[in-house]
């Protein structure tokens, strides 16, 4: 279907445009750092993928197979959406420049390409067979000669992928916030509180800080203990489950719960049980949420924690968003234009905007190494384009 050939083979392509580009060779990729030397989101994929065949296998050696497609459809998910459009730059390097990360970056794409290939291959045989063929020189080769993937157990990390899902849920929930505030992603923001007091998820989202805040386009990541002045406890019986082992106490136990203090609930979720006149009751019969002690449209819960993003803009931030307008118009002539993706260009930006001229000034660098750049002026003269509330027009000729 379109949501699982089209992802995979745009990931596909980006690696072969990119490989392409830079000339990187198989020699090249043979020099990469061993997997547990790379860094965090190329272990993540590896390790995925590992977990990946290692079910599919499970499920298809019990005969199944119905429930072999939708791990293979979330992978491609993780992959296109995650791995690859987290780790863009680390391709779009220019060749001399930390080429070791660069060589990793390609070394993992390829050696997850063709493993997860082979692994579709029963489902998608003509798309896996084309990519195959376009990522080995095997050209006497096919796909579907190849012994179907086993599981590497030494590449499979579950606590990364555990502390990885941690990490997609808090991207997930500010990205929400951000919807919900108007500030898209382009825009810069200065502080994401995590707020817990869980020991152990701090030091999961700390393993994990850069990459939450490079998603999020945010300066820092802090951590707030004081609970109950953000969130606080609401218990109600699982009804379906408790009703008929309670009878006509039911309504009893469910005035007994909104009865309970926050500390109790807490000594509750540690204990898992509640005592309840003779009965003990299991904590899977009670539905246990978190409710924001005030309706902030800038805090959201995450399953036992919650997150709240600062949402106030400084001049500094501002500057910095303009900057990022400017290079995604700049992208877009390209695009337009035909460009190829290794075409340096001649960029002259018109505009009498003083804030245009200022972000211009402090984030110079930024805009002329995204855009490939070598030749740079800007003209103050009236302009007639409009990005935000300023009008600025780019000019753009390939050198």
């Amino acid at each position: 279907t379109r949501n699982v050939i089209l992802p995979l083979w745009n990931s596909y392509t980006f690696f072969s445009n990119y490989a392409n580009a830079d000339e990187i060779t198989l020699e090249e990729l043979s020099s990469a750092s061993p997997v547990n030397e790379r860094p965090l989101m190329d272990q993540w994929i590896i390790s995925s993928l590992q977990s990946l065949i290692k079910t599919v296998n499970e499920k298809m050696e019990n005969y199944y197979l119905y429930e072999v497609i939708p791990p293979l459809m979330n992978f491609i998910d993780e992959l296109t959406n995650w791995y690859v459009r987290s780790n863009r730059k680390r391709f779009w390097k220019e060749k001399g420049k930390d080429d070791n990360d660069k060589i990793n970056a390609f070394k993992t794409l390829h050696e997850v390409l063709i493993d997860f290939s082979k692994t579709m291959a029963p489902v998608l045989p003509f798309i896996c067979e084309e990519i195959y063929q376009g990522l080995t020189n095997n050209t006497n080769n096919s796909i579907h000669y190849e012994d179907y993937p086993e599981s590497n157990d030494e590449l499979i990390n579950k606590k990364l992928e555990e502390e990885m899902e941690l990490a997609k849920s808090i991207i997930k929930a500010v990205r929400n916030i951000r919807l919900n505030v108007e500030l898209p992603n382009k825009q810069p923001l200065r502080n994401l509180k995590v707020i817990t007091k869980d020991s152990n998820k701090i030091g999961q989202i700390n393993n994990l800080k850069e990459i939450i805040l490079n998603e999020l386009n945010i300066k820092e990541l802090t951590f707030d203990s004081d609970f109950e002045n953000w969130v606080n406890y609401e218990c109600k019986p699982n009804y379906a489950s408790l009703g008929p082992k309670l009878g006509n106490d039911i309504n009893k136990f469910a005035k007994h719960l909104s009865n309970l203090k926050q500390k109790d609930i807490e000594n509750l979720i540690n204990n898992k049980i509640l005592n309840f006149g003779s009965k003990k009751i299991n904590i899977t019969d009670i539905d246990i949420r978190l409710k924001k002690n005030e309706d902030k449209v800038n805090q959201e819960i995450i399953d036992d924690f919650s997150v709240c993003l600062d949402t106030e803009l400084d001049e500094e931030l501002i500057l910095e968003r303009v900057s990022r307008e400017l290079v995604s118009i700049i992208q877009n002539q390209r695009k337009d234009m035909g460009f190829d993706i290794t075409d340096r260009i001649a960029l002259n930006i018109r505009t009498e905007e003083e804030i245009i001229l200022s972000s211009i000034e402090r984030f110079k660098d930024y805009i002329l190494n995204e855009t490939l750049s070598t030749e740079f002026k800007t003209t103050k003269t009236k302009a007639t384009n409009k990005i935000l509330d300023y009008f600025v027009d780019t000019d753009i000729k390939q050198i």
